[in-house]
């Protein structure tokens, strides 16, 4: 009946076996629509599918009844009016007996205990009566349970037949583990119906990081991720393999008809540990794109970690560990991922994940606190809770709920100070905050979602701050300006920023400060490069670790567990999933021992208890007792014999009812062969009627298409006609048209073009005019200032000697007061004592003074002014030595009129001694200069670094005064050591001297040592021989005696250091000079690989007969041969010059600055380039170079004779060109290469030109190339210059090239002689005029031989290839061909004969 239909449920009968899987199932009928319940009955192999909508279930009625290939039969269901009839039959308890004898071997795992007993009771239950139920459940411990249905015994032993089948692909052992767990699902409902009480959380000991059963599942369904796939799986089979070793568990929802997992299906908590651990060592540092894939992989896998520890209650520091590991991937994923689109990262989804993290860590924490366990990064996400909800105040209470020292903890503090620059619109602290070195990188994750909000109150406040006063008026901010207040990475994402809510950008780069637009669209963050991910210094997966990462071996070393065995069954420790369980043994394969099974059986009626009680009674006579006896044991043989006609009588009826069973059984199975067997025929029949009405349908469209086909034909044929009339016409016209408007254009173009000149002409005259009055005006003004800085200049000198000579002539006036006044009171002085010290009297010492001025004035004795004057100078501090002075006038000067450069050390000892020598040198006793800096750093002084820095006499002078304990960084590349010491402690000089050589790199020291004062002065030799000066590997040394405590002892230490200063400026200095050469890049890379370097191979070819014959035969050998020299230049670019001496950096701001018009200087050190001596600089112009070098030459063909061959010679030019050369050149570049091979006898010529033309090439795409080069001068000679392409052996196709050998180091300059330099000379002129008169004798010897001229075929050919393009090469071969031609033939005809030690020499010459 149409009424008692349900259009809103769909009955489905036959359904494949797949369907079983209730998730296979409810993925398939869910893509028709939303399902709102789903009955699956595998009994009978249908199921009942319930839509929203009745449109829905139209939709799946039509469409859903074939799955995979498999056709099933769907029909509206009925309405449910009334309960359904039971229909099951019970067993009777004898027949139940029987069969249980019979099927004793069965292999079944779930025999011995209680709960196995009631395996199929689940769905039989429901036709028992309730009140069966009660008594089941008040009285299971007094009596056996009631028997089950038989159909769910049947289903019972369909799902052990499956577990018994052999399983060879995944699909099949997907199936038998489902049939296990099915089964055991059943025997867990049967023990919970039985034991109530039961409660509790399922605790997993699944080992592996993905189950047995979802694996094989995943890979027979295609499901696999490509992290979980096997190598190049997906050409072996569509979709992939699933390796079992990399496989995750993936995440599924739940739902209300999801199953409650087994213990075998979650993971325990070293599972986790380790899935967790493979996640953070092989996936979470892979940066592929999309990162949409490694997303949603990572968070999948995180999602089911966190939903099997909700799942199995776990509550301990492991768990906490792992959730807290889930939070920081959902925070670092809020920075990372914050630009991607939303189809690929929602950071709503992702702040909702974490947001579940953190409550589930909160819960967690409070848990563990009330068993007193403290958690050790509960500080740091309760910051990362406070930071995540700054936008609402009510997390203040929760603060406040916390513990003391939570509450006071860095983090929590941290987070407050940005809740408060929050609420308070301060984004500039914010900012500040945020680049703090203190803000970790995943809080700084977290704050990336109050950017834009906070951007945005802040453009508003620069608005208000900023807008004009007056409405007509509009302000405006520069965007750098506002790029650094709005803290954006760069002024383009500012740019785009204010730009998107309203604001202009004008043409000077500056923001209009108008109304601020509210754009629906929320504006797209970019990735915060700077503010947060320049925090993170560790990989990806040490970030969510928190910690060191645990050791990759705790899952490499893990095997996937497998259920079958060797012959795909599966094992016997299999059928109840215990073989999963840690610590278990494997057990032998062997079919299970026979028991009883509870398949069939029925429980029985239990027999009826005998009522107990007890009295009390005389003690019986021994003959009662006999009787009493005599009596049971009748009564126990007759219960006996009743026992046994009793037994055999249910053997009987078992008998029949076994029987009656097989009957009934076979009966059915035929008559399901029959139905199954009358289904084939009639779903052949059909096959067979649809293939026959397919072909006759098949057979109609062929002919319908045939006509039609040929019907269109005709018409476009027709239309074909027709439409070429048309398309000529319309050609005709258009080049009519065309025609005339090409003169028209024509016209216009001369106008336009007469017009564009004249005002080209005009703006090129006003902007050269413009130009010149500008250089006119700069010129008067740089006069005007370098005139008045001169001006300024001499008269600040002006100043300072006329206050100088001030000084000194104030101090000769006072000096000569008191001489005076000496000279009156001398001259007025008694010759008496009595108004001294009577006890001086008798001390000599302290008459001296009086005795002698005594004897001066009565006996007219010379006046010693020196012992006057002593102490004048401690009183007045006015002898002051010249550092500058003495250097200028001892160091040598190497080039005139140039600067000179000198770094001292002073070297004060420690203690009392060492604040005695400070004191002395602190008071004055060094002149100090006035600084004369460069313009380069125009606020360099004594306080950015030294002790004395300024230039007098010409030198630059920088002074360290050092003392133990400072850094001795800035020591190096010292030129002389002043070491002061006392004579009380030497055991110190040692260690000092050394530690101050091997800092400065200085071997030049002068030892001023301070020794007692009524102490002889130490002997040099002996003192240096006790201090073993020799073993500190000092070049030069020398020691000066200072004596402490005299009363000269300023003007003493003066004279000593002076002295010293002196002995170290006459020693020979390290040059700075002549060991490494400075030159400009591109002109030195021009220059040695350009036509310098051919004319000394076309010089080597000419004196050498075999690199004459190589050059001319084989083009493969000039390309070598240039390769080669580009490889040696690569070595003398390349070599490692960090140990050379370099420019003191103390010393940089008093270089002379050049001007324009000078040019760089090649070996003076103070102009190097800065960073010449890094490796990074170096290697990459090593690099540059390896880009010019030429690739391989192909074989060169035969030598054309006719002319059909010119081609392949031309192919074979045009083909080395392109690959060698720019792509838009090539044409020209084989011109000009044509053109050389015509003029020239051999391959040098070719070679040059696609030399320079790559190495022009190379150079145009480096525009940041380094300005200068340094190398040194011996590398140079002995690698590049030298004769080496005489010792040159063409390399074999494939072979490596051969190793340079690294030149040695350049010995140190000796210093020779006038007499010594000129015998020199003289003998090198002398061997220079014997060279010249062998020569000349070989040249007479050989005039009369030639040298061979290149064969008439080569040229011949190349006339025939070059003869279309030698009207257009004509003028651009000008460069080559006058470069090219000058060959020094005549020259070197003699010397082809000549030993190759004879040629070098020649060469040299």
């Amino acid at each position: 009946m149409e009424g008692a239909l349900n259009y809103k449920s769909i009955l489905c009968t036959d359904i494949p076996e797949l369907f079983l899987d209730k998730f296979v199932a409810r993925t398939h009928f869910g893509r028709f629509g939303n399902l709102v319940n789903f009955v699956l009955r595998p009994s009978r192999m249908t199921c009942t599918v319930s839509y929203a909508t009745e449109d829905e279930a139209e939709l799946a009625l039509h469409e859903g009844n074939v799955y995979n290939g498999h056709e099933f039969h769907m029909t509206y269901a009925e309405n449910e009016t009334a309960p359904a009839q039971k229909t099951e039959q019970w067993v009777d308890p004898e027949v139940q007996a029987e069969l249980n004898a019979l099927s004793g071997g069965w292999p079944n795992e779930y025999q011995p205990s209680k709960s196995n007993k009631l395996a199929a009771e689940h769905s039989g239950n429901r036709s028992q009566p309730s009140q069966s139920q009660a008594q089941a459940h008040s009285e299971r411990r007094e009596r056996p349970p009631l028997p089950p249905p038989a159909h769910s015994k049947a289903y019972a032993q369909e799902l052990e037949a499956v577990m018994c089948r052999p399983a060879h692909t995944s699909e099949e052992k997907y199936r038998v583990l489902d049939a296990r767990d099915k089964l055991l699902r059943l025997n867990q409902q049967l023990n919970r119906q039985l034991d109530l009480q039961w409660s509790g959380s399922t605790q997993g000991y699944c080992p592996d990081m993905c189950p047995e059963k979802e694996r094989l599942l995943r890979e027979f369904q295609r499901q696999v991720s490509v992290f979980e796939m096997q190598p190049d799986s997906l050409s072996r089979q569509p979709g992939g393999l699933i390796c079992h070793e990399l496989a995750l568990k993936q995440y599924s929802r739940s739902s209300a008809d999801q199953e409650t997992p087994l213990p075998h299906e979650l993971r325990g908590e070293s599972a986790l540990h380790m899935t967790m651990s493979y996640l953070m060592h092989e996936i979470m540092d892979i940066n592929r794109e999309p990162l949409g894939d490694w997303f949603h992989f990572v968070w999948d896998r995180t999602r089911s970690i966190r939903k099997e520890i909700t799942q199995q209650e776990l509550c301990s520091l492991g768990a906490v560990k792992l959730v807290e590991q889930c939070a920081r991937f959902h925070i670092h994923c809020a920075g990372r991922l914050v630009a991607e689109d939303p189809s690929v990262f929602d950071s709503k989804i992702n702040a909702d994940n974490l947001t579940k993290c953190l409550q589930t860590l909160k819960y967690m924490y409070h848990d563990l606190r009330l068993k007193g366990v403290q958690c050790p990064r509960e500080a740091e996400f309760r910051g990362y809770i406070v930071l995540l909800n700054l936008a609402d105040a009510n997390f203040l209470w929760d603060v406040g709920q916390l513990p003391a020292e939570l509450q006071t903890c860095p983090e929590i503090r941290q987070a407050i100070q940005f809740y408060l620059s929050l609420q308070d619109t301060n984004f500039v602290r914010f900012f500040q905050l945020l680049k703090h070195p203190e803000t970790s990188y995943l809080s700084a994750c977290i704050l990336v979602r109050y950017f834009t909000r906070l951007r945005v109150l802040a453009l508003h406040r620069l608005i208000q701050g900023y807008r004009a006063p007056r409405k007509n008026e509009v302000s405006s901010l520069p965007l750098a300006y506002v790029t650094q207040m709005l803290a954006c990475e760069s002024q383009q994402e500012a740019a785009h920023f204010v730009q998107h809510y309203g604001l202009e950008i004008n043409q000077d780069s500056r923001v209009v400060l108008t109304r601020m637009d509210n754009p629906e669209v929320e504006y797209k963050l970019e990735r915060q490069l700077e503010l947060v991910e320049s925090k993170r210094y560790q990989s990806v997966g040490e970030c969510i670790c928190g910690e060191p990462l645990p050791p990759k071996s705790l899952y490499r070393s893990h095997r996937p567990h497998d259920s079958f065995n060797a012959h795909q069954m599966l094992k016997r420790s299999a059928w109840s999933a215990k073989d999963q369980m840690p610590n278990q043994e494997p057990e032998e394969e062997s079919l299970p021992p026979q028991r009883d099974s509870n398949l069939f059986k029925v429980p029985m009626q239990p027999a009826a208890a005998s009522a107990g009680g007890f009295s009390f009674s005389l003690p019986k006579s021994r003959a009662q007792e006999m009787q009493e006896m005599q009596e049971a044991a009748a009564v126990a043989q007759a219960e006996q014999q009743r026992q046994q006609h009793a037994q055999r009588a249910q053997e009987e009826a078992r008998m029949m009812a076994l029987q009656q069973a097989i009957a009934a059984a076979k009966q059915r199975e035929a008559e399901l062969m029959a139905l199954q067997a009358a289904k084939a025929a009639e779903a052949e029949r059909v096959r067979q009627q649809r293939e026959q009405e397919q072909e006759a349908e098949l057979l109609r469209r062929r002919h319908e298409q045939e006509a039609e086909q040929q019907r269109r034909q005709q018409q476009a044929q027709q239309m074909q006609e027709t439409l070429y009339q048309q398309d000529r016409q319309r050609r005709e016209q258009q080049h009519l048209e065309l025609q005339q408007r090409k003169s028209r254009l024509e016209i216009q173009s001369h106008r336009l073009y007469e017009q564009l000149f004249e005002e080209t002409l005009h703006s090129v005259c006003a902007g050269q005019l413009m130009l010149e009055q500008r250089a006119h005006r700069y010129f008067d003004q740089t006069v005007d200032s370098i005139t008045g800085a001169l001006v300024e200049r001499e008269l600040q000198k002006s100043i300072y000697e006329m206050s100088l000579m001030r000084i000194y002539w104030r101090r000769w006036r006072d000096f000569r007061r008191v001489q005076q006044q000496k000279d009156t009171l001398f001259n007025q002085l008694p010759l008496s004592f009595g108004a001294e010290n009577p006890e001086r009297l008798v001390n000599e010492r302290c008459v001296e003074d009086s005795l002698r001025l005594m004897r001066r004035y009565r006996q007219g004795e010379a006046c010693n002014y020196n012992q006057l004057l002593t102490g004048m100078g401690d009183r007045g501090g006015s002898l002051k030595l010249d550092l500058w002075k003495v250097l200028g006038q001892y160091l040598p000067q190497e080039l005139p009129d140039a600067r000179r450069y000198y770094k001292l050390l002073l070297s004060l000892p420690e203690g009392e001694d060492g604040l005695k020598f400070e004191y002395n040198l602190d008071r004055g006793l060094l002149q100090r200069q006035p600084l004369q800096l460069t313009a380069d750093e125009p606020n360099a002084g004594p306080e950015s670094g030294g002790y004395i820095r300024g230039v007098g006499h010409g030198v630059a002078l920088s002074v360290l005064k050092t003392r133990a304990g400072q850094d001795p960084s800035s020591w190096a590349q010292a030129d002389g050591i002043v070491c002061f010491a006392s004579f009380s402690n030497l055991q110190e000089i040692p260690p000092r001297l050394r530690s101050l050589i091997q800092e400065s790199r200085c071997a030049l020291a002068a030892l001023v040592l301070q020794y007692p004062k009524h102490a002889t002065a130490p002997i040099e030799e002996e003192l240096a021989q006790w201090l073993q000066l020799d073993q500190l590997g000092l070049q030069s040394w020398r020691i000066f005696c200072l004596r402490a405590e005299s009363a000269s002892q300023r003007t003493q230490l003066m004279s000593v250091l002076q002295s010293a200063l002196k002995f170290l400026a006459q020693q020979p200095q390290r040059t700075r000079d002549g060991l490494l050469r400075q030159a400009e890049m591109r002109g030195f890379l021009v220059n040695n690989l350009g036509p310098e370097l051919f004319r000394r191979l076309r010089h080597a070819a000419f004196a050498d007969q075999t690199i004459r014959c190589k050059s001319r035969e084989s083009p493969q050998f000039c390309v070598e041969l240039y390769n080669e020299a580009v490889r040696r230049l690569q070595v003398v670019a390349g070599e490692d010059l960090q140990h050379c001496i370099q420019f003191p950096q103390d010393l940089r701001p008093f270089v002379e600055r050049l001007s324009d018009l000078e040019l760089l200087p090649t070996s003076r050190l103070e102009y190097f380039e800065p960073g010449w001596e890094q490796p990074e600089q170096r290697c990459r112009i090593v690099q540059l170079l390896e880009l010019a070098k030429l690739p391989p030459m192909q074989s060169m063909p035969a030598v054309p004779s006719r002319i059909d061959q010119h081609e392949d010679y031309c192919q074979w030019l045009l083909e080395y060109v392109q690959l060698s050369q720019q792509e838009d050149l090539v044409e020209s570049i084989c011109l000009h290469a044509i053109g050389c091979l015509e003029r020239e006898p051999d391959f040098l010529g070719l070679t040059q030109l696609l030399a320079m033309e790559r190495l022009q090439f190379v150079l145009r795409r480096e525009p940041q190339l380094p300005k200068a080069i340094v190398i040194r001068d011996h590398t140079m000679k002995h690698c590049f210059q030298s004769s080496w392409y005489y010792d040159f052996q063409q390399p074999e196709p494939g072979s490596p090239e051969p190793p340079v050998a690294a030149p040695e180091p350049a010995p140190p300059k000796e210093v020779l002689d006038f007499d010594e330099i000129v015998s020199n000379a003289e003998r090198v002129l002398s061997n220079c005029a014997k060279r010249t008169e062998q020569r000349r004798r070989l040249r007479e010897l050989n005039a009369a031989r030639s040298l061979e001229t290149c064969s008439s075929s080569r040229s011949h050919s190349l006339e025939a290839c070059s003869s279309s393009s030698r009207s257009r090469s004509h003028s651009s071969d000008t460069s080559y061909t006058s470069e090219s031609s000058e060959h020094p033939q005549q020259k070197y005809n003699d010397a082809e004969n000549c030993p190759k030690r004879q040629r070098r020499q020649l060469d040299l010459i």
